[in-house]
């Protein structure tokens, strides 16, 4: 085992306290000081107040991780002792979201209208010289629900992006401001509407970004295609890991005949998914 791990689950009360997997330690978010930032509130106080030790993976869970991924904590363990030098380990649910788009604001676009000129923005503002619209990502470089475990080089470097996220969203001086604080309707996989801001929905897309516009973090990835698929996509594996395989193939070889069959292979599944509804890319 490369290090040691630290494995926190996040809870808000005394249901999501009692509901916690033993394997995980628990995280105090029972203030719930702001609401309005989700998870990132208890991150950000345990990253603030403690020095990580460079060679422990650190990882910090929401209460529904084992309702969205189906994985024990016995199990997140056994894997991160395999996870050798990887800087970040993945446990990413719904492969199926991260495979028939061509980039997880694509993605998010076609769920909460806006998301993919506000996500342009403000990771146009750390990287201007990116082609926001080339970015490809895909199962190995997705992280849905801030879903894995890092070590301080990688957490370091999530923590300035949030940092920024965090300044434009609260200092009420950027054009971003409002955009970012604008409510949105949010349908859970249960079929239940809740409302978030747009902040939560750019946030939750930072660690894909980072993998995906940036060389300089070597990952490890439980299989993707062993998590649960989102209902939308329930009895279409073959399909989702065929779109999937054609992205990944793409981003290792630059060979554009990939992602035009991609998107030939991709506009069939929107056909018959989504009848009358296009992606943005």
């Amino acid at each position: 085992m490369a290090g040691e791990v630290r494995a926190f689950q996040i809870f808000y009360n005394d249901k999501t306290r009692a509901s916690r997997d033993p394997d995980f330690e628990p995280l105090d978010n029972s203030k719930n000081e702001r609401p309005d930032w989700y998870e990132y509130w208890p991150i950000r106080t345990f990253l603030s107040e403690n020095r990580l030790n460079d060679s422990t993976y650190y990882g910090f869970l929401s209460p529904l991780f084992f309702q969205k991924t189906g994985l024990t904590g016995k199990k997140v363990m056994d894997f991160l002792r395999q996870a050798g030098d990887a800087d970040i380990v993945t446990f990413s649910p719904f492969p199926c979201h991260a495979a028939v788009f061509v980039n997880v604001f694509e993605q998010g676009e076609f769920f909460h209208q806006g998301l993919y000129d506000v996500a342009r923005g403000f990771f146009g503002e750390l990287d201007r010289g990116m082609d926001f619209d080339a970015l490809v990502t895909h199962s190995r470089n997705t992280v849905f629900s801030n879903f894995f475990f890092a070590k301080s080089k990688f957490w370091n470097s999530w923590k300035r992006v949030l940092d920024r996220l965090f300044e434009l969203a609260e200092g009420g001086t950027s054009p971003l401001c409002s955009q970012l604080n604008r409510q949105l309707e949010y349908s859970k996989e249960d079929g239940s509407v809740t409302l978030a801001q747009m902040k939560v929905f750019v946030m939750e897309r930072v660690v894909s970004f980072m993998l995906g516009a940036d060389g300089a973090f070597t990952a490890k990835n439980f299989p993707p295609f062993e998590m649960p698929l989102s209902s939308t996509f329930s009895g279409n594996l073959p399909g989702v890991v065929l779109l999937d395989a054609l992205k990944v193939a793409f981003s290792k070889t630059g060979d554009p005949h990939f992602l035009r069959l991609f998107k030939q292979e991709r506009s069939k599944a929107f056909a018959a998914i989504w009848p009358g509804r296009s992606p943005r890319l």
